[in-house]
């Protein structure tokens, strides 16, 4: 079981990983996928962010004796334990979850392990810093609200230094500055595309030949990719596309025509031909927003939906929801949401808009319980990528939203 402190973790994880890649002993891999499966399975959030309490009760147990009482801090909490406000998800480890998932997938050349690299990056890695570079989060929640009755520990708000913490902002722009370090791979059989991007690769093959290729694309608010071979030297060698487990229905075309075998989501695409100076690849991986549930047993997530599409995670500001609480919102699955270019900051972006119902009256004032208030009002609702959150002011977030079927 994966517990204790996220960053700590993470990081060890990943320092098994390379001790595997040195010694291949079976242990450090079999126990390393347990880790894995608990994480993905039980533990991990919908932004692949890791830790979900600041401080807690080990889930190995209590004592009866209050000296003995096992605490744990910044951690991973117990099975399904992923509460939203209070949500830690310290920025380090989400990106510790990068640097495990990128040794787990250059040994296996498994592609769900980069399919996790991607959503951390895309989410709550790129959510623990402003648009413009200057200010950042510790603690990455997945819910923000004025009106809880307490204070929390760390600032909701990006803020240009983190007291008593010197690791996260260093951090999260060492990671952005070497992404192109994990967009590609080589190994023996030929040369793997793990993240997309608009980019320029000049490399070599496992046996010396030289590769030259650039690609184009709007990646991740447009799933149209378009790489030319630049020059190559190289005889018959494969390249790996991956096919995000996101994806329905890919496609990919190679000079105009298209490849007509299965292309199967959460894996690898290989082509194996002779590369020639000019060929034209062309991937179409549709993306559509989708409506996202939790398993039941994660509590605070019942009847609820979130919102993704291709990898970005999105979430609803009270900013786009003036005059109304974003906490009284919810959204019927009938709900089509339909991408609309923005700019957040400087930044262009995709956001989702879509129908919603919103209660009226929308006040909690010193109010636990009340009869089901049935009176709501249909409205629009604009839907914010999860990493833009807090950019344009101090606002309430919510990435979880109430359904209704």
């Amino acid at each position: 079981k994966a517990m204790g402190h996220a960053v700590r973790a993470n990081y060890l994880y990943a320092g098994v990983a390379d001790l595997y890649a040195e010694t291949g002993k079976d242990s450090l891999l079999n126990t390393l996928n347990l880790m894995w499966d608990d994480v993905n399975q039980h533990k991990m959030y919908i932004t692949g962010g890791c830790g979900s309490l600041y401080d807690g009760t080990s889930p190995d147990g209590t004592s009866y004796n209050p000296s003995d009482v096992q605490k744990i801090h910044q951690a991973f909490g117990r099975d399904f334990q992923l509460p939203n406000f209070t949500a830690h998800n310290e920025t380090c480890a989400n990106i510790g979850n990068v640097l495990w998932n990128w040794r787990m997938l250059q040994i296996t050349g498994d592609a769900k392990y980069a399919d996790v690299m991607e959503l951390a990056l895309h989410n709550s890695v790129l959510s623990g810093i402003s648009l413009d570079g200057k200010n950042f989060l510790y603690t990455n929640p997945l819910a923000q609200s004025d009106d809880l009755p307490f204070k929390q520990r760390w600032s909701k708000d990006r803020v240009p230094y983190i007291g008593l913490s010197n690791c996260c902002p260093p951090n999260v722009v060492r990671t952005i500055a070497e992404v192109s370090d994990y967009a590609y791979s080589v190994s023996d059989k030929g040369l793997y595309f793990n993240l997309y991007g608009g980019n320029n690769l000049t490399t070599k093959l496992a046996d010396g030949s030289k590769i030259s290729l650039s690609e184009e694309t709007n990646y991740p608010w447009d799933g149209k990719i378009k790489i030319l071979v630049k020059e190559t030297n190289a005889k018959d060698f494969s390249m790996f596309f991956r096919i995000p487990g996101w994806v329905m229905e890919p496609e990919i075309s190679i000079n105009g025509e298209l490849q007509l075998f299965q292309l199967p989501s959460g894996r690898y695409a290989e082509i194996n031909r002779v590369w020639k100076k000019g060929d034209v690849i062309e991937l179409n991986l549709p993306m559509e927003a989708t409506l996202i549930e939790a398993n039941p047993l994660v509590e605070e997530n019942r009847n609820q939906i979130a919102v993704k599409r291709g990898p970005i995670v999105y979430c609803l500001e009270s900013t786009d929801l003036p005059g109304k609480s974003i906490f009284n919102a919810f959204v019927p699955t009938s709900t089509k949401f339909e991408p609309k270019a923005i700019t957040i900051d400087g930044a262009e972006m995709m956001s989702l808009v879509g129908n919603a119902k919103v209660v009226e009256p929308n006040s909690w004032k010193n109010v636990l319980y009340r009869p089901v208030n049935t009176n709501n009002i249909e409205t629009e609702i604009k839907l914010v990528p999860y990493f833009a959150w807090g950019n344009r002011g101090h606002s309430e977030m919510s990435v979880w939203l109430p359904v209704s079927k």
